[in-house]
């Protein structure tokens, strides 16, 4: 009888130790906020405008290789060299290696991923607006947004509007 006492008493410790554990965690994790990605909002031109620390003319210049991010998926990074030939925000340099999220194919070439809208694939001999951030760890700067400007004149000139509207981008809900 002793023995089932004591088995019983150890029970019942384990029991409301393990339930107070739970509880404590439960309530511990509930308090502390979550650090969810907050991607800006780049579904406009006006918003990319906003959210881009730069914003430029660029003509591409040639391709400088290829970041995998995680050996599961097809994706990475490409860095391709830019020449800046109109600064439209910011102060990006004269020259500069910039990323870009990409999607790799079988054959080995870039694409950019479906989900990408109003992201054009950066390729050499091309020009662009681009809105980007400078530093990090793909080279001089990272792309948030690319479009090619066939008409460089007429790019800018839109861009210059968008710049000017000062559009305020929808705060996600989860941030």
């Amino acid at each position: 009888m002793r023995h089932t006492f004591t088995l019983f008493t150890g029970l019942v410790a384990v029991c409301a130790l393990t339930a107070g554990g739970w509880a404590g965690y439960t309530w511990w994790e509930e308090e502390t906020p979550s650090h969810t990605l907050c991607a800006p909002d780049l579904s406009r031109p006006e918003y990319v405008a906003v959210a881009s620390q730069n914003v430029a003319l660029v003509t591409v210049t040639g391709k400088r290789g290829f970041v995998a991010e995680e050996r599961d998926t097809p994706g990475g990074v490409q860095t391709v060299a830019v020449r800046t030939d109109k600064t439209l925000k910011g102060t990006p340099p004269a020259t500069f290696d910039l990323g870009q999220s990409v999607d790799t194919k079988p054959d080995g070439s870039y694409v950019i991923g479906e989900g990408t809208s109003r992201y054009d694939l950066l390729l050499p001999g091309h020009q662009y607006i681009v809105g980007f951030y400078l530093g990090g760890s793909y080279g001089d700067g990272y792309a948030l947004y690319a479009e090619a400007a066939p008409s460089p004149k007429t790019a800018t000139a839109a861009w210059a509007q968008y710049l000017r509207s000062r559009a305020v981008p929808p705060k996600p809900d989860q941030c």
